[in-house]
């Protein structure tokens, strides 16, 4: 009994050395009096009866596992989780939209017409977006443009920087994202130029977009195309998000009829109608927003933070993704 209490002690010793201490096994071996062969036997022996265990955290294989749950959940064609810092926003975008760059870049093909939408995180993606020659290939501005002092959606930069690295043709759109009344939207889509614009986004059969938010601190707010009154409104009629300028509800629905008719750019239905939409998606502020759309059907393939991704998958009880006619009913998403 005597012997074995002290092999214990000598697995623990050593065992202590090696893993917390990390001295080498000669150097163990010179401090207890053993040899470095009997170091590496007793290293050995503590794994087999369990005093030690080994633990390899994969935190890639989180990602895939977070991945196939949202493939299962929103019924995706295919998800990218990309891990990012905690608690930083402008990182989070630069890093998921850099990320994004492989997945997107093998779903382009030659001879698609390649509808994009505007912002930050689409801009991020055209920029670290590698130079590859995309025969027929065209890149179509899918809604009205917002460029002042206050905030820049870089609408023409994302255009003509895909064209260029793609090797494709570029059709920017040369209208706002709003205007001020529904005669002045019909009297801009009766123009031939727009009109045949409109037209090619809603034939593009691929469309890389990301989501916005309601609120102050949009861009069609900040730009001024958004008033106190209107945010007022979307408020109680449920908005929840923006694509490609138009907002939704909770249901995935146009919330403001008013506002979509002075909304000059691609419709919902087209979005839905599109063969392929990819969605790049950073910020957690955004989890909402995008869970509705997924909901909605909008989304066939998503590239997303990890942290709005969990959030998606755990944190939302309160919208009940359950009760929608969802194969992984035993996949539970309360907290």
């Amino acid at each position: 009994m005597k012997k074995q209490e002290d092999l214990s002690n000598l697995l623990i010793e050593v065992s202590k050395f090696y893993y917390e201490d990390q001295l080498t096994q000669a150097q163990i071996a010179k401090k207890v009096g053993l040899s470095r062969p009997k170091i590496s036997r007793l290293l050995k022996l503590a794994r087999e009866v369990g005093l030690v265990k080994v633990i390899i955290s994969n935190p890639y294989e989180d990602l895939h596992s977070l991945e196939r749950k949202l493939v299962s959940l929103f019924s995706l064609k295919d998800a990218k989780v990309v891990m990012v810092p905690e608690a930083d926003d402008t990182l989070s975008k630069q890093v998921t939209a850099r990320e994004s760059v492989p997945f997107i870049s093998r779903l382009l093909q030659p001879f698609d017409r390649i509808g994009v939408g505007w912002g930050v995180t689409i801009y991020e993606v055209a920029k670290n977006l590698p130079s590859f020659r995309l025969p027929g290939a065209m890149i179509v501005q899918l809604s009205g443009g917002v460029d002042n002092a206050k905030t820049k959606n870089y609408a023409n930069e994302i255009v003509q920087t895909l064209a260029h690295k793609l090797e494709a043709d570029a059709y920017t759109l040369p209208c706002p994202a709003m205007v001020d009344n529904e005669s002045i939207a019909e009297a801009l889509m009766r123009d031939a130029k727009i009109k045949h614009l409109l037209e090619l986004g809603r034939s593009c059969n691929k469309m890389i977009i990301s989501i916005g938010v309601p609120g102050a601190d949009s861009c069609l707010t900040q730009a001024g195309y958004i008033k106190h009154e209107d945010l007022q409104r979307l408020q109680k009629e449920d908005a929840v998000g923006i694509m490609c300028n138009r907002f939704y509800n909770s249901k995935g629905e146009v919330c403001d009829f008013d506002l979509d008719r002075r909304t000059l750019g691609i419709r919902l239905e087209d979005i839905k109608k599109a063969e392929c939409v990819i969605a790049c998606i950073a910020g957690i502020g955004k989890a909402k927003a995008l869970q509705c759309a997924l909901k909605a059907g909008y989304i066939d393939y998503l590239v997303v933070d990890s942290i709005t991704a969990k959030t998606l998958l755990f944190d939302f009880s309160p919208f009940d993704l359950q009760a929608s006619e969802d194969p992984l009913t035993s996949f539970s998403i309360d907290k």
